[in-house]
């Protein structure tokens, strides 16, 4: 981040806290040509990358904490007396558990097919 000037560094949390990167830009008090402009530089475009990556790690984080309270809450409703609730309870686990089982299959084939490759 030694590459970046003062006013690069003040810009990009506002860029990354921003829904957009107009509103990140003018929060900024950067014009979108000069935040352009900025992203053909190396340094800063590494450094914003890094950053959104460490904000979607923290956003990420926060969800998987709340993991087990959506499964509980979900697998709940397959016991809720309206019947069209439960439906769509039971309907989300099951497509839950099956796109798993898929994803699961699939990384065994890539896995296999790596291996075979690799001989």
């Amino acid at each position: 981040m030694s590459e970046l000037n003062a006013r690069q560094r003040r810009a990009i949390p506002f860029i990354v806290s921003s829904p957009t990167i107009i509103e990140g830009v003018n929060k900024a008090g950067v014009t979108p040509k000069t935040f352009y402009k900025w992203l053909k530089q190396p340094d800063f475009k590494a450094e914003l990358d890094r950053q959104r990556n460490e904000a979607a790690k923290v956003a990420l984080d926060t969800l998987t904490q709340s993991l087990n309270k959506a499964v509980e809450n979900l697998v709940g409703l397959i016991d809720n007396k309206d019947d069209r609730l439960k439906r769509l309870a039971c309907k989300d686990v099951i497509e839950y558990i099956l796109k798993h089982k898929e994803i699961e299959d699939l990384e065994n084939r890539i896995a296999a097919i790596e291996q075979r490759l690799s001989l």
